[in-house]
């Protein structure tokens, strides 16, 4: 619990909101003992914040705000194609990093306390899909084509 108040003090210090939200629900299901909702977080938590990314960043589309036309038209762009690499290659290293976690849960701590320096001192948002965007804005910017 004592890293649990550490996240969220840092979270709160960078004004990070991603970051003291989780710790601090988390302390409440401790404080509350609900062990068998942390015990489910911790075996189903990742695949359910997948999921719920995926539909955040599908919703556009359920709104309409992209068409049928648009979404091939910018699928084709230089800029489509190459998000459509890089996002292709951050699967696949997502997928390696599951498989790794699995492997070595040990290796979540650095993971953790990348994500917390990553999003105080960086000022990121620890996520995936949004990385792949990042890295693939950074390739448009090194190729002249944003």
């Amino acid at each position: 619990m004592i890293i649990l108040l550490i996240c969220a003090g840092l979270g709160a210090l960078g004004r990070n909101v991603l970051i003291t939200g989780g710790a601090v629900c988390l302390l409440l299901l401790r404080l509350g003992r609900l062990d068998f909702a942390v015990q489910w977080l911790t075996t189903r938590g990742t695949a359910l914040g997948i999921f719920l990314l995926v539909i955040s960043l599908m919703a556009p589309v359920a709104g309409g705000r992209l068409s049928l036309r648009g979404f091939a038209g910018e699928l084709l762009r230089p800029s489509g194609l190459i998000a459509l690499v890089v996002a292709a290659v951050a699967a696949y290293f997502g997928k390696g990093g599951v498989d790794f976690l699995q492997a070595y849960p040990a290796a979540l701590v650095g993971i953790l306390v990348g994500s917390v320096v990553g999003t105080l001192l960086l000022r990121g948002v620890p996520t995936g899909p949004l990385i792949a965007a990042g890295i693939t804005a950074m390739l448009l910017q090194m190729l002249g084509l944003r």
